[in-house]
């Protein structure tokens, strides 16, 4: 039996059951669709997790006012102050070696209106180093000043989403809004990032500088966080020790008193993040090695129930002609068809299953077309290496016992 014939005679077999087929190969389509899914999240979550680093910089530390915990996938806010104040950002810029940039930041949520238009945005204030050390490029217009940051202007750089939700069709450069009340001029627009500190989206935000934020808006002289650009990750320890001096002798801390500060690494924080996200794509893996191992057992049943079944076909063809081998090879070949079908159609519901979860999660679109091969081919393997036991016992039936048998 040629294979074109082998196969024809296989699939019609198979479509002659067609409720069996489909409960065989159910199992097997859950476990590769899980494969591949797991597969293809993994790498949709590593590449988000380069590009979030690459953007915020690897050699960035944090300090926070107050104590922080990371719970689960999040960081969680356990205790605040307000001791962290403009002139420690002054304090650090001085004192510290091996630091490339610098800058405080404070934010709240404010009403911004411009004509009928009124949204509440999370407005930030920032000194001037902020957006290259956080590489926010302003695509139009300019980033404001540090003459600009001292005199408390009321000047503001809008991100590229705000901007269009605000101003829709009109040219944002110049134009005048007010930000919980208070005008300030648009003299900037960033181009589009994604991806922000803390969870944070700098696309939604309105920069503004610190000193305004701090007096004209809030009313208030303490800072939410520093960030510390080192020149090399390397220098992390040292800069952490020398921080933390510095702060704590700035803020009459005695010896034994806790510090009412936190110095974070984001870097490190969004690899935890990565991690938990891990051990969640362990967790399919498991439900894809169970379902893979069920589909294995349920081919046995089914293939030795078809032997069963099919006794008297089996004797026919052995007493015309057809050699052990054969039959071997037609059964074997059964068993990785429906299997085969099995993989390949959980493969093919897996890719845009994987698309739709790395738009859900902001990820970027990832199509794991090796792993979808791969899965096929393990799935066909499965179906073969299940198969051998029943194709062994069809395979060494006699003849005359079977046609007997089957009488």
């Amino acid at each position: 039996m040629n294979a074109s014939k082998l196969a024809r005679t296989s699939l019609s077999i198979l479509l002659a059951h067609r409720a069996r087929t489909l409960v065989s190969c159910g199992a097997v389509f859950i476990g590769v669709a899980a494969l591949v899914l797991m597969v293809g999240a993994g790498q949709a979550g590593e590449r988000d997790l380069r590009a979030r680093i690459r953007e915020m910089g690897s050699n960035n530390l944090a300090v926070r006012a107050g104590h922080f915990q990371t719970v689960g996938r999040h960081v969680q806010q356990v205790s605040r102050t307000t001791t962290l104040l403009p002139q420690d950002v002054e304090l650090l810029r001085r004192q510290l070696l091996g630091v490339r940039r610098l800058a405080g930041v404070a934010t709240d949520t404010k009403v911004v209106r411009f004509r009928a238009e009124a949204q509440a945005l999370s407005i930030v204030g920032v000194d001037p180093e902020y957006f290259e050390l956080q590489r926010l490029v302003v695509a139009r217009g300019r980033a404001f000043s540090a003459e600009e940051e001292r005199g408390l202007a009321r000047v503001a750089v809008v991100g590229a989403t705000a901007a269009h939700e605000l101003f829709e069709l009109d040219d944002p450069i110049g134009q005048q809004v007010r930000v919980g009340g208070v005008p300030f001029e648009i003299i900037g627009v960033t181009a589009k990032k994604g991806g922000g500190l803390f969870g944070a989206d700098p696309d939604q935000d309105v920069y503004v500088p610190l000193s305004t934020l701090l007096s004209r808006l809030l009313g208030r002289s303490w800072v939410d966080v520093v960030l510390v650009q080192a020149d090399s990750p390397a220098l992390f320890p040292v800069l952490r020790h020398d921080i933390a001096e510095d702060l704590r002798r700035a803020h009459h801390l005695a010896a034994g008193r806790p510090d009412d500060f936190t110095i974070q690494d984001p870097a490190a924080l969004l690899a935890a993040e990565h991690e938990m996200g891990e051990a969640f794509r362990a967790l399919v893996g498991g439900v894809a090695g169970v379902s893979l191992a069920t589909g294995g057992i349920g081919i046995i049943a089914v293939m030795l129930m078809t032997v069963r079944e099919r006794t008297r076909e089996i004797g026919l063809r052995r007493a015309i002609g057809a050699t052990r081998r054969a039959i071997l090879f037609q059964f074997l070949f059964e068993a990785g068809l429906l299997t085969g079908l099995g993989g390949l159609a959980g493969a093919l519901f897996a890719l845009p299953a994987n698309a739709l979860i790395c738009r859900l999660a902001g990820w970027p679109t990832v199509w794991p077309v090796a792993a979808m091969l791969a899965g096929t081919a393990f799935s066909v393997g499965l179906g073969v290496l299940c198969g051998i036991a029943p194709a062994v016992r069809a395979a060494r039936l006699e003849p005359a016992v079977a046609v007997r048998a089957a009488v």
